[in-house]
């Protein structure tokens, strides 16, 4: 018989395991296999969460680390995202500007001509990132420069991007840490972000920038809780350059901080964001950034819910696919609704702006054209001050939306799976949002016991 003592030992041995699995995978319309680990991950992860009162936070570091570690060693195998940002950092390196020129530009220029590596990158980005400009800020560009300036190897050039990802991560969970210690959250509550199966395999298995972007976000509340708006100016900055989308919680910022303070807040946060922009754009090229962006709202539709039925039904009036209108319609209502969430009531208290927060990007992501995994962890992170917990569920069932490579140009023969991940979604979300409180207790906010 399994005594409760064992409970976290077996947790941590089937955690890393399977954490392990998945990222080694190399074939991502592996669905089977990747719905069986993936699952057996998160099933660990939430006994660890369980039953953390047994474990130290020395052990919680311990069963981090050794996730990254895994992560770090294994190529991508869920995206090719990391392609491009080689791609990008080599080609800024050899003095091109990735906002002026396509890869397949470059490529008819002959800058691949004699070096393997980079026709291997090349070939790696894929036909779609071949044609457009990147659509990466310039702060992301350094990261990418970053782990480009050393060698001339896939593998090397990857495990440093890797580790400039983590890098920064850990400096968010130092803060992230203070955080919860300031509001007087037991502080063992980050562990529902950094042992997320969802955050560690799309941060650091598959690459991608939103643990940055949220450590950098992290850090700013940090320094706006401590009355020091120039310094969370700054750090909010940052985090628009490695991503936009944190663009879309500025407007919670005035009703919170006041008129004054928001000015001053608002007023630096741009400065930085354009003076860091000038470094690699300019009046010749800023279009090209824009219509790499425009793609994402007008042209691709991936694991939608609202506007893929919206899309249905303006089919069958129009007998057109209409993502190109719907797309950018859908955007404007969410644009009204987090206005709405940001000017609607008082502001004056933390879990009240988190939550909002939180509610707000539900709505963006329920209303976006483009929904991949890795884009709901900033509402995980914002999710962590609430008692909220279904973004906890999200990041368990968008996992598979991987299906749909699996059913490529035939998603719709899926498409119930698709909708029964927004059925059990939409569920908890009412629920809670009638309920106030999650339906598992241990996820549930805790008040610490100590505020220190």
């Amino acid at each position: 018989m399994v005594t409760n003592r064992w409970i976290p030992a077996f947790s941590i041995l089937f955690f890393l395991a399977s954490i392990f699995l998945v990222n080694s995978q190399p074939d991502r319309t592996e669905f089977t296999y990747l719905f069986v680990f993936y699952s057996l991950a998160f099933a660990s992860y939430l006994a660890l969460i369980a039953n953390r009162k047994s474990l130290s936070f020395k052990q919680f570091v311990f069963i981090a680390v050794g996730a990254q570690l895994i992560s770090i060693i294994f190529t991508p195998n869920l995206s090719i995202d990391f392609y491009r940002f080689l791609w990008d950092g080599e080609i800024t390196l050899s003095g091109y500007n990735p906002f002026d020129f396509t890869p397949n530009e470059l490529y008819e220029q002959g800058i691949t001509e004699g070096n393997s590596y980079l026709n291997q990158v090349y070939e790696g980005i894929g036909p779609m990132s071949q044609s457009n400009y990147s659509c990466y800020p310039p702060l992301n560009q350094a990261y990418f420069i970053i782990a480009s300036a050393f060698s001339n190897s896939l593998v090397v050039n990857t495990i440093l991007l890797k580790l400039t990802i983590i890098a920064t991560q850990l400096l968010g969970a130092v803060y992230l840490r203070k955080i919860l210690h300031i509001l007087n959250i037991d502080v063992s509550r980050m562990w529902l972000l950094y042992l997320n199966p969802l955050w560690i395999i799309e941060c650091t298995g598959n690459v991608h920038f939103e643990g940055v972007m949220i450590s950098l976000i992290l850090i700013a509340f940090y320094f706006l809780l401590q009355k020091k708006e120039v310094l969370g100016s700054v750090f909010f900055a940052l985090a628009i350059q490695i991503k936009l989308i944190p663009l879309m919680l500025l407007p919670f910022f005035y009703r919170f901080l006041g008129f004054w303070k928001s000015t001053i807040f608002y007023s630096l946060t741009i400065v930085i964001v354009v003076g860091l922009g000038f470094i690699q754009l300019d009046s010749t090229n800023i279009a090209n950034f824009g219509e790499s962006l425009r793609l994402y709202f007008q042209v691709f539709e991936f694991n939608s819910f609202v506007l893929h039925y919206y899309l249905q039904y303006g089919i069958a009036e129009t007998g057109w696919n209409m993502t190109r209108l719907y797309g950018p319609h859908l955007s404007r209502i969410a644009v009204m609704i987090i206005v709405t969430l940001a000017l609607y009531g008082q502001l004056t208290d933390w879990k009240i702006l988190f939550k909002r927060m939180t509610l707000a990007y539900f709505a963006y992501l329920m209303l976006s054209s483009t929904v991949h995994p890795w884009y709901l962890l900033p509402m995980l992170a914002l999710s962590l001050f609430t008692n909220y917990s279904f973004a906890i569920l999200w990041s368990f069932l968008i996992f598979f939306s991987y299906v749909l490579y699996t059913y490529e140009g035939n998603s719709e023969d899926i498409r119930w799976f698709i909708d029964l991940e927004y059925v059990l979604l939409l569920g908890l979300f009412i629920y809670e949002l009638i309920s106030k409180k999650s339906p598992l207790r241990f996820l549930q906010l805790e008040m610490s016991k100590e505020n220190s």
